[in-house]
C-alpha cells in the first residue's frame, strides 16, 4: 500500500484538505527508515543490470551483494523481462569472460606504451646525435630495462587480479557459481512473461512513448533496434501490474543511470525518480516508487541489517553508476561560479559597446569562461590541457569543456569540430606520450552546456559525461543539471 501519510486528508464533508507535498512535481527525500520498511514488506525489483554485475564484479563486491540479496530475498521480484535480457547478455565475452578480458586490454595498452617510450628515446639519441655515443646508448637502455621489469611486474599484478576475480565454472550452468546462487533464491519470484499477442502491443506502446519523450525507455531507441529498446518500458509494464496485485511500495534497483529513469543529481539535490514515473505508477496501481543503485542498496542494507559490507564493494559499483556522484561536488560548485563570473564579464563587454543585435556578448562569454575555469581548476591542483588550437582545464581526470548552447537543457546527443580535437585527446587508443600531470589516454570528457543571454541571463547549466560514437560526435550517458 502506497503511504498513507502522503494523501490528501478529508475535512469530513467530502473535501480534501492537501498540503505542501500534495502535488503531482512535489517529492519526499527518502530516509533510512523509508528504506528500512522497503526491506521488510516493499516489492524489491532487480533489474538486468543488478544481476549481471554479479559476473563482473571483483570476488568482494559480488559476495557482499550476495550477503544483501539473501537478507532481502522474501521481497524480491524479478520482472520476466528482466530474466529474458539477462540469458541474453549472460553468455557475452564482457559479461562472463569481463575480468580476463580487462586484464587483456590494460596488458596491450602497457605494451604498447612501453613501445611507444621506447621509440621515442631512439628518437632522441638520433635527434640529439648520441647514436654513436656508446655511454648515453648504455645509460637510456638501462632505464630501459628497470621500466620494462617494473610494467612487467605491474602486468603480473593485473593478471593475478584478474584470475583472482575470474569465476571458474560459468562454461556450465550445473556448475556457474552465480547461477548456483540465484537459482534458489529467486525461485517463484519470477514475473510471468507477455503473451506474443501482448508483448508486441507494448513494443508498440514504447515506441510511441519514446516518439513523446514519455519515460522510461526513450533513450534507447537512439542506438538500439525497436524490439530491444522496448526493453525498459516492458520492464515497467510488468512492475506496474505486478504492484497492482500485490499492493505494495516498489523499490527498483538499478544502475541504469540514464535521464528516462531519473531526475539527475545536482550539486543541492540528490537524484530521484522521474516524477513521470512516480505518478504513473501511483495512478495505476497505488503504490509509491522508490529507486536505489546497487552500491545505494549495499549501503543502505548494511546499515539496516548491520551487515559487515566492505566499503570497496560500494565504491566498486558506484564506480560503474553515475547517480551517487557524476561528477564530484566540488567540480560542480567551480563550473556554476565559472559560468557565473564569466556572465557577468561578458555583461559589462554588452553593456559597453551599447550594440543590441550584433552584441559582443557571445563571444566575451565563451572566452571568459574558458579564463575563469582555467584560473579555478589551477587553484584547486589541475592542469591545463591542448586540444587542437584551445587549451582546457582539466583535474582528476576530468577534462572541462565548455559549450554555449541555444537551447536550455540537457540533450542526447552533441557534435563540432571541436568535440573531434578532445575525442582525439582523450582517445586511449592514440599512440602520444604525455608527460604532464594528467594523463591523456584516462581523460573523462565533461561536457558544460551552457545557455545564457544579456536579456535573460543565465537559463541553464549541464554538465554530462559519456562516449564519443563518431568524429566529434558525443553522446551523453549521464547529466548533471546545476541550473
Amino acid at each position: 500500500m502506497g503511504n498513507v501519510d502522503d494523501m490528501p486528508v478529508s475535512d469530513g464533508e467530502g473535501v480534501e484538505r492537501r498540503g505542501i507535498f500534495d502535488c503531482d512535481d512535489a517529492y519526499k527525500t527518502p530516509t533510512g527508515t523509508d528504506f528500512k520498511r522497503l526491506f521488510q514488506s516493499g516489492m524489491i525489483v532487480l533489474d538486468t543490470n543488478v544481476l549481471i554485475n554479479l559476473y563482473r564484479s571483483n570476488g568482494g563486491t559480488r559476495r557482499d551483494t550476495f550477503a544483501v540479496l539473501r537478507k532481502l530475498k522474501s521481497q524480491i521480484w524479478v520482472p520476466h523481462q528482466v530474466l529474458s535480457e539477462f540469458w541474453r547478455n549472460r553468455d557475452l565475452p564482457s559479461v562472463k569472460g569481463h575480468h580476463r578480458a580487462k586484464a587483456r586490454t590494460v596488458c596491450g595498452a602497457i605494451d604498447k606504451a612501453y613501445r611507444s617510450l621506447s621509440d621515442a628515446t631512439d628518437r632522441w639519441l638520433a635527434d640529439v646525435h648520441l647514436e654513436a655515443d656508446d655511454a648515453a646508448r648504455k645509460r637510456i637502455g638501462d632505464y630501459g630495462e628497470g621500466i620494462r621489469n617494473l610494467l612487467d611486474g605491474m602486468k603480473q599484478f593485473i593478471e593475478e587480479q584478474a584470475e583472482n576475480d575470474a569465476l571458474d565454472g560459468t562454461d556450465s550452468t550445473h556448475t556457474d557459481p552465480v547461477l548456483l546462487q540465484l537459482e534458489p533464491m529467486l525461485f517463484g519470484r519470477i514475473g510471468e512473461p507477455l503473451t506474443p499477442q501482448g508483448h508486441a502491443e507494448a513494443v508498440e506502446e514504447a515506441k510511441r512513448r519514446a516518439q513523446e519523450g514519455i519515460p522510461p525507455g526513450y533513450a534507447d531507441y537512439e542506438e538500439k533496434p525497436d524490439e530491444q529498446a522496448a526493453g525498459d518500458y516492458i520492464i515497467w509494464k510488468q512492475v506496474i501490474e505486478e504492484a497492482k496485485r500485490i499492493g505494495r511500495d516498489v523499490l527498483l534497483v538499478t544502475g541504469d543511470i540514464k535521464e528516462d529513469w531519473w531526475t539527475p543529481r545536482t550539486a543541492q539535490t540528490a537524484a530521484r525518480p522521474r516524477a513521470e514515473l512516480r505518478n504513473e505508477l501511483r495512478s495505476m496501481a497505488g503504490v509509491e516508487l522508490f529507486m536505489l543503485t546497487p552500491s545505494q542498496l549495499l549501503a543502505e542494507a548494511s546499515s539496516a541489517f548491520k551487515l559487515q559490507v566492505d566499503e570497496r564493494s560500494v565504491s566498486d559499483l558506484a564506480s560503474r553508476e553515475g547517480v551517487a556522484e557524476i561528477i564530484p561536488a566540488d567540480i560542480c560548485r567551480v563550473i556554476l561560479e565559472s559560468i557565473e563570473a564569466s556572465h557577468e564579464r561578458a555583461m559589462a563587454v554588452h553593456e559597453v559597446s551599447g550594440l543590441k543585435e550584433r552584441s559582443p556578448y557571445n563571444v566575451a562569454i565563451s572566452a571568459a569562461l574558458r579564463e575563469e575555469l582555467s584560473d579555478r581548476v589551477c587553484a584547486m591542483g589541475g592542469t591545463i590541457v591542448r586540444a587542437g588550437v584551445i587549451e582546457y582545464p582539466a583535474i582528476r581526470n576530468f577534462v572541462l569543456v565548455p559549450h554555449k548552447s541555444p537551447v536550455a537543457g540537457p540533450s542526447a546527443r552533441l557534435t563540432s569540430q571541436r568535440l573531434r580535437a578532445v575525442q582525439e585527446l582523450a582517445d586511449p587508443s592514440q599512440e602520444t606520450l604525455d608527460f604532464g600531470d594528467e594523463s591523456s589516454g584516462n581523460l573523462v570528457p565533461v561536457v558544460i552546456r551552457y545557455t545564457a543571454s544579456p536579456n535573460s541571463g543565465i537559463e541553464s547549466v549541464v554538465a554530462g559525461t559519456g562516449r564519443f560514437t563518431g568524429a566529434g560526435q558525443f553522446d551523453f550517458q549521464s547529466n548533471v543539471r546545476l541550473l
